[in-house]
């Protein structure tokens, strides 16, 4: 066996048999992977004595790394050729091949994977016949490029062990267990080593079994799956006689008749392969993952919430099959051509995965679609396990922020309900390619409107500003005049994720950055009615507006509406005055600022309070005669920044509505009043301050 593989190396091609019914002289066309119809034989008049049988009693059993495509085909060392055949559908998978087309693992899944592999014997035909060669009549009339001159036989098992539950924690100890089985296939040593959690944990799993002998109905227990590897040795015959091809080897026509024009196919670079590969393998693992986001058990409320979410996922998941159909479609297509040689048949290829890469089903486009949907469903699982309300319409949307006993409302908004431009592009995409009109220039359209799609939030910036948005919820100093909630809201122009604040129902600001509070300004000066607020316009000149709210507080108040004020930037010089305060009161002010459309988060609350006013105290009344009376009062107080300019007298006859007034020249405290006749007035007086303001009465 070895001088004879061994001179002959060079020439020959080792290709997996797949469950096919490969033997000894058939004709095999490596372009398509594919036996040739209507030939039984190259040697249909060789013997017994033309077939040299070796003996290779071998038994593997491994647990497989993962469930990708690679580690699958990896299983049964498949050519790179070979994998994109059979990925593409050119080749019926049976017996333990079928584990190729195993639904993928589900990431809310633990999956084990166990590999039994026997050899039994390796048949050859004789050097003696290779020598032969055969006509080149019987060659020319054959499209085949190889001849089969080896055939290793045995039987291959994959036991996929899948927990029953929903879970996307990984399952070492089930690991450990089937592991156990590779060390032993008796049953009974299988069992008795297991203890008792093990055995409760073997319980959570079903197996789907896929053997080139045997005939059982998938799922079956562990325990099942336990006695079918014991029994697999035996199912085989006693002398091997029910062992299958495991792999062959090929041998080039050419090289059994100097005069033949067929070429050995040199085979599609194994690079290429790869890449066709892991782009199904990527469609693949994308349509699974749209399957998981849609049946999460720990997403099921709030899928039910949005059924639009649903929808596009399940739209996006139809979509990526259509194009997957396709592409496998056109691989197909080439692999099979008999009419064009190896560097064009490489060429098709690069230009398809080219095509793809350039497509709106680029792994780039569809992974941050993915990513995004992602996003979304941990925003409000974030959002619902913090207590915060989840605004499932507009409508809702319109109740909350017009709520008349709320005075701020903070809202987490994304763009799940709106329309997705990205599905109308795959949808586009489909159609014109199930048309067989997807030219230079409409890929061009289509990709020109993917751009704006790139400029996306990370999950990682999203879920960070979530975090620093729920920390705001929960230390909110204002729980019964703010809110904050979550809600979905069509697009706007901003991020895909954004904070927007409300204030009294109406917006102030689409994108709020929580995570930056402004330090500018400080307290300049605090009167009777006003505070202001200078504000150090250098540390940033690009400010567009200031957000100013205060409210009164301390005893007897509980939780006072917030009042707001916005000045315009460039009004400002250096103070911001917030007037119309009562004398003597405590107010807490809080600021913001906003440039290029982008809201800091709120300052500190300020506490202070108003200077205190002094009321007059009751005037001295002397009456001169019937309509004339002397008055005098004490001077109110005052100070440098607030003068007394002038006194107001009031009087009104007694029982009448409405009050007449004079004013002194000057801050003197005398007046003397010329009434009309009456019996009884009324009068009270009153300080003028400096900038217009009047004392308490």
């Amino acid at each position: 066996m070895g001088t004879f593989l061994s001179s002959t190396i060079k020439n020959i091609h080792i290709v997996s048999a797949l469950g096919r019914p490969l033997d000894l002289g058939m004709l095999y066309d490596r372009r398509n992977e594919s036996l040739i119809p209507g030939w039984s034989s190259l040697f249909p008049n060789h013997d017994c004595y033309d077939r040299i049988s070796w003996p290779q009693l071998k038994t593997h059993v491994k647990v497989l790394k993962d469930d990708s495509l690679q580690e699958r085909c990896r299983a049964f060392e498949m050519s790179p050729m070979l994998r994109v055949s059979a990925l593409c559908g050119l080749m019926e998978l049976n017996g333990a091949a079928a584990f190729l087309n195993h639904p993928v693992q589900s990431r809310h899944q633990d999956r084990v994977t166990l590999h039994y592999k026997t050899t039994t014997r390796l048949d050859m035909i004789s050097q003696r016949l290779l020598q032969e060669g055969a006509p080149a009549s019987v060659i020319n009339a054959t499209t085949a490029t190889h001849v089969i001159i080896a055939v290793f036989y045995g039987a291959q098992a994959f036991f996929v062990f899948d927990n029953k539950r929903i879970s996307s924690e990984k399952n070492t100890e089930m690991e450990n267990v089937i592991k156990k089985i590779t060390t032993t296939l008796s049953a009974r040593d299988v069992f008795s080593s297991l203890d008792e959690n093990e055995k409760a944990n073997t319980i959570l799993y079903d197996c789907s079994l896929y053997s080139d002998v045997g005939d059982w109905k998938s799922p079956v227990s562990f325990d099942k799956a336990v006695e079918i590897s014991g029994s697999l040795p035996t199912l085989l015959g006693s002398k091997g006689e029910r062992a299958v091809p495991l792999k062959v080897w090929l041998y080039p026509l050419k090289k059994l008749d100097k005069s033949c024009v067929h070429a050995a196919l040199s085979g599609v670079s194994e690079t290429l392969m790869h890449q066709l590969e892991n782009i199904l393998e990527h469609l693949r693992k994308q349509i699974g993952m749209c399957q998981d986001m849609i049946t999460d058990y720990d997403s099921l409320t709030v899928i039910t919430w949005f059924p639009a979410l649903t929808e596009k996922l399940q739209n996006f998941s139809e979509f990526l099959q259509d194009y997957m159909t396709d592409f496998q479609r056109k691989i197909a297509k080439i692999i099979q051509s008999k009419h064009i040689n190896e560097e064009e048949r490489e060429k098709n290829l690069q230009e398809l995965i080219s095509n793809c890469n350039q497509s709106p089903f680029s792994l780039e486009n569809t992974r941050h679609w993915l990513e995004k949907k992602k996003t979304e469903l941990a925003v409000l699982n974030e959002c619902r396990a913090a207590n915060i309300t989840i605004v499932k319409s507009q409508e809702e949307l319109q109740r909350v922020i017009n709520d008349p006993l709320m005075s701020n409302v903070f809202c987490f908004t994304s763009s799940m309900e709106a329309e997705d431009s990205f599905l109308t592009v795959l949808k586009q995409h489909i159609e014109l390619m199930k048309k067989s009109t997807l030219i230079i220039s409409k890929r061009i359209n289509l990709e020109d409107s993917l751009q704006p799609l790139k400029h996306v939030c990370t999950n990682e910036k999203v879920l960070s500003d979530l975090k620093v948005f729920i920390a705001a919820k929960e230390t909110n100093e204002d729980p019964k005049r703010t809110k904050f909630i979550a809600a979905s809201v069509p697009g706007d122009g901003y991020s895909e994720f954004s904070v927007q604040f409300y204030h009294e129902g109406r917006v102030v600001s689409r994108n709020l950055n929580l995570q930056r509070k402004t330090d500018l300004a400080q307290i300049s000066q605090i009167k009777h009615n006003s505070v202001s607020l200078k504000i150090n316009k250098k540390l940033n000149e690009n400010i567009e507006r200031y957000v100013m709210q205060y409210r009164a507080s301390g005893d007897g108040i509980d939780n006072a509406t917030w009042k707001q004020i916005i000045f315009d930037a460039k009004s400002v010089k250096e103070t911001c005055v917030i007037s119309d305060l009562k004398s003597s009161k405590q107010y807490q002010l809080r600021y913001s600022v906003i440039e290029q459309d982008c809201m800091s988060n709120f300052s500190k609350i300020i506490n202070i309070k108003t200077a205190f006013l002094p009321i007059i105290a009751q005037p001295f009344v002397n009456k001169l005669n019937r309509s004339t009376l002397r008055l005098a009062w004490l001077k109110a107080e005052s100070d440098e920044d607030c003068p007394v300019l002038r006194y107001m007298v009031e009087y009104k006859e007694a029982g009448l509505e409405g009050w007449s007034s004079v004013q002194t020249q000057g801050p003197e405290c005398e007046y003397t009043l010329t009434v009309p006749h009456s019996t009884c007035f009324r009068v009270r007086v009153s300080a003028v301050y400096g900038e217009g303001d009047t004392s308490n009465k």
